[in-house]
């Protein structure tokens, strides 16, 4: 940013020095350009030499910071114009067409409203020449023309000088941005952190990334930035099948949506735009943005560009709301750049979840293969050698006998759990309509191993678990069913499973013996009573577990269980 600076400040130092030059040689080639006192032009000629010189030495020095360079040199310019004008010819004289050069360097020092500031105080000092060296009554039609030319050329300017500073910005935002993409160890981290940095460079009050998994059938939702209470969570698996709007339309069109403002369309910036990237035209077809989507975002500017990783559509990215100001058609492309340089990232976090997803289950897999061939074998064997051992001492003391046929009960016990956790450590995910049916199923199959009544309470339109949540959540309620058939000494068994209010609330009762530690349902009793897993994996969903048992009242478990979810129940798709 300082060198680039320095760089504008020595490059128009030149010019100035070009432009010193070429006014002392004219008024000594042409002394008749010097209407009124040669000798004070000749003077006032030098005396701008000397500071053209002095400037360009300054800055080869670095004696100065290039930004207080570019604002003393800008005053004293707009100063000298008007001077040099007084002591030739004035509003006449050659000389005043270097305003053109004061405004140059405003456009390219600060933009659009720098320029037309300088040649608001380059009109006035105009003013006070035309006043000082009109030499018959003033005419206000000759007096016009020339105000009305700076202006126009100004705004010309200063549109170029503002389109540079715009892409000089925009150039070095991709750099860094570029550069900030490294693999670490907290990888959602670093791409929150690249979100924000658009946000901000976009001024914008989120940011929000959608991208559609295509192995688990979930979109992933992350945001950043302060938004309404409506705003999506930070960090969200939603199902597909709710939050399928988000992704519309899934083409490689971008669009922006901006408030309905006449005083904005007179300038050409669109109320809504719908923009083809692949033929980098305005699309034919007529687009309205989704009226739940406004709802859901309180919008009211949108600025929406499709993540394409290959030639596949992945998901979008939004930037919602942004002040008082609106959104452009610079904006869109700007954006669409931004997120080609996003890409590999959101690729390798696509990845990195899929490798993610591989090994737990290799590792599972690899646990499941070492147990079989290990301790189940084991258990096994021990359980053969035990049923041989009481045939063999048949003739023995009965208590012996009894003590062979417990131990060997024990055996055959463990076996079974041990094959029972094998099997849960392949279990698929499940989610929607699928953990429902994996529930039915498992519900039969324990009634008739356990001889306990299960009673499954479940709710007619299936919880929009992600496959994760879904798994997670059949494994707790297999944990707790084995926990009562081995310990409670109960005959039946509830599980009712609803959702309030974006909550999910799991229920496990039982009429067993209970937990005679617990009373009043307090946190500790629930840890200290609840097997440690269930709690791990309560604790890992972000929900809470409470325990409410006592001796000879059975036991039941409330587990709470937050639900990702776009909108709220009322707004669902009809």
């Amino acid at each position: 940013m300082l060198e680039q600076a320095s760089r504008t400040e020595r490059i128009i130092a030149g010019a100035r020095l070009v432009l010193a030059i070429a006014a002392f040689a004219l008024l000594i080639v042409e002394p008749a350009q010097s209407s009124r006192d040669a000798t004070e032009a000749h003077r006032v000629a030098a005396l701008y030499f000397l500071y053209a010189v002095a400037v360009m030495w300054i800055i080869d020095r670095g004696l100065m910071r290039a930004e207080s360079v570019g604002i003393y040199s800008q005053v004293l310019d707009t100063l000298w114009f008007p001077i040099i004008l007084i002591y030739t010819q004035g509003e006449n004289s050659p000389f005043f067409l270097y305003y053109v050069y004061s405004l140059v360097t405003a456009g390219f020092r600060w933009g659009f409203l720098a320029t037309l500031l300088c040649n608001t105080a380059n009109v006035a000092m105009y003013t006070i020449v035309h006043l000082a060296t009109v030499q018959s009554q003033f005419e206000f039609s000759r007096f016009w023309v020339r105000p009305t030319y700076l202006y126009v050329l100004a705004c010309l300017i200063g549109y170029l000088g503002e389109y540079q500073k715009r892409t000089q910005r925009n150039l070095r935002t991709l750099a860094e941005l570029s550069g900030s993409i490294r693999l670490k160890s907290q990888f959602p981290r670093m791409l929150g952190e690249a979100m924000e940095k658009v946000r901000q460079l976009f001024q914008a009050d989120q940011c929000i990334l959608l991208l559609e998994d295509r192995d688990t059938g979930q979109i992933v939702a992350r945001k950043t930035g302060e938004g309404s209470r409506k705003s999506l969570h930070h960090s969200a698996s939603l199902p597909a099948g709710e939050a399928d709007f988000l992704l519309a339309p899934r083409q490689n069109l971008g669009y922006l949506v901006n408030p309905h403002r006449r005083v904005a369309r007179i300038f050409g910036l669109k109320d809504v735009l719908l923009f083809d990237f692949d033929t980098q035209k305005p699309a034919a077809q007529k687009f309205e943005p989704s009226q739940r989507l406004a709802s859901l975002f309180e919008m009211e500017s949108m600025l929406s560009v499709p993540i394409v990783l290959g030639s596949e559509f992945r998901g979008r990215l939004y930037l919602v709301n942004r002040g008082g100001r609106v959104f452009a058609y610079a904006d869109l492309q700007h954006l669409n750049l931004v997120v080609s340089q996003l890409a590999p990232l959101l690729d390798n976090y696509r990845l990195l979840q899929r490798m993610q997803r591989v090994v737990v289950l290799e590792e599972k897999n690899r646990i499941a293969r070492d147990l079989h061939d290990g301790l189940l074998q084991s258990l096994a064997s021990l359980d053969l050698r035990l049923e041989v051992c009481r045939k063999v001492f048949r003739n023995v003391p009965s208590p012996i006998l009894d003590e062979l046929q417990e131990f060997q009960k024990i055996v055959r016990d463990e076996y079974g759990q041990l094959r029972s956790y094998m099997k849960r450590l392949k279990t698929p995910a499940f989610a929607g309509r699928e953990l429902q049916e994996a529930l039915e199923d498992y519900a039969r199959v324990f009634e008739k191993e356990s001889g306990l009544k299960v009673k499954l309470a479940l709710p007619a339109e299936p919880i929009g678990f992600s496959r994760n949540t879904g798994r997670e959540v059949y494994q707790i309620i297999h944990e707790a069913l084995a926990n009562v058939r081995r310990h409670a000494n109960a005959h039946a068994v509830e599980v009712k499973l609803e959702e309030q209010a974006g909550i999910a609330q799991l229920v496990i009762s039982d009429d067993g013996c209970g937990f005679p530690e617990v009373s009043g349902g307090s946190s500790e009793g629930a840890v200290s009573a609840c097997p440690w897993s269930i709690h791990e994996r309560t604790r890992v969903l972000g929900g809470s577990l409470k325990v409410e048992s006592g001796a000879g009242r059975g036991s039941r478990l409330l587990l709470e269980i937050p639900v990702m979810k776009p909108l709220d129940p009322s707004q669902k798709r009809k």
